[in-house]
């Protein structure tokens, strides 16, 4: 009889232990209301939290929270606006914080994060979910630590960008939510749920920060949206050469992808070419586009300083360098025929 007794005493304790750290969220966010923010613009909105570093109070967010939205402005819960400073980019994270004009209260940041949390720890994300304007708990546990990321169970979703993630043993922040995996584990033989993780940046590993001048952050924000438009609309071109349907150059907002395809339209079109010369327009046209896979990466290069948007950048290089060996590939083959 003691084994079923004790395993009715552990099932029962299971809600308890539920509860307790619903209880224990419910009251961090009643007692430190005055400490989320929402960041927000007329096109959307995000999560910031004002936590202490040092002896000052910081908003924090992430920096895509706030990157390319140049009227962003952040305020608290009762809508009252909040007078900001200078901002700082953090390098190797994605986190933003900026100076509070103001005596505002601030929550507590765990340093040492090894040595004061462990793993299967209760936390909470407490942010603003799909920019409702609703500071919602999420719970769940703490599942893995990195060198600047921890990884966490609670069901965040895009709106959550830049809540805290609380301690709730000793409420304390020990990261910021920044994004979301899905891996697709289906299979030719079995079919499983997509694998989600979710992870957030550490704020005990913060090492070193870049001061902002906004407008050049934000020009740097639109350089790298331009290189990824381009990196879409190859990836769509390659796929247009794949399937051989023809070419449509004004599905191309990028004149050095859409002048190339234009020219090489209006020649291949022409009645009465001859293969030679539709050889030498498609082995023109390639090489065009296969030098377009470098050209604004290269002024990119040139122009970005913030650690993020290199970080961004670098991404970029890399797939363009598969896209570049690509081209080589298909102008060697055709340059065979």
């Amino acid at each position: 009889m003691r084994l079923p007794l004790l395993l009715l005493f552990l099932l029962a304790a299971v809600p308890i232990l539920a509860g307790d750290a619903e209880e224990r969220a419910a009251a961090f966010v009643r007692d430190n209301a005055s400490c989320f923010v929402f960041v927000e613009d007329q096109v959307g909105a995000g999560s910031g939290f004002i936590a202490m570093a040092g002896d000052k109070p910081y908003v924090f967010t992430n920096q895509h929270v706030v990157a390319g939205h140049p009227g962003f402005r952040c305020t608290l819960l009762d809508r009252s606006p909040l007078k900001l400073g200078a901002a700082s980019a953090v390098v190797g994270h994605d986190i933003m914080f900026l100076a509070v004009d103001s005596e505002a209260k601030g929550l507590e940041v765990m340093t040492d994060l090894e040595q004061n949390a462990a793993l299967g720890d209760d936390i909470a994300v407490l942010g603003n979910p799909e920019g409702a304007r609703v500071i919602k708990p999420l719970l769940g546990k703490l599942v893995g630590i990195g060198p600047n990321l921890v990884e966490v169970s609670a069901e965040f979703v895009p709106g959550n960008s830049g809540s805290p993630i609380i301690h709730l043993k000793t409420g304390k922040v020990i990261g910021i939510a920044s994004y979301v995996t899905v891996r697709d584990s289906d299979s030719i033989i079995s079919q499983h749920e997509p694998e989600v993780r979710r992870f957030g940046y550490r704020l005990d590993t913060v090492k070193e920060w870049q001061p902002v001048v906004w407008a050049a952050y934000h020009q740097e924000f639109a350089t790298i949206e331009q290189v990824r438009k381009r990196s879409q609309e190859i990836v769509a071109l390659i796929q247009d050469i794949a399937q051989d349907t023809g070419f449509v150059p004004a599905h191309y907002q990028s004149v050095v992808l859409r002048t190339p395809l234009e020219k090489y339209v209006q020649t291949t079109s022409r009645s009465g070419i001859n293969r030679q010369d539709r050889l030498r327009a498609e082995m023109d046209m390639l090489a065009t586009v296969r030098n377009a896979c470098q050209s604004d990466v290269d002024q990119a290069c040139r122009t970005v300083r913030y650690d993020y948007f290199l970080r961004a950048l670098g991404q970029e290089l890399e797939v363009r360098g598969r896209f570049r060996q690509l081209f080589d590939k298909i102008l060697k083959e055709q340059s065979g025929r």
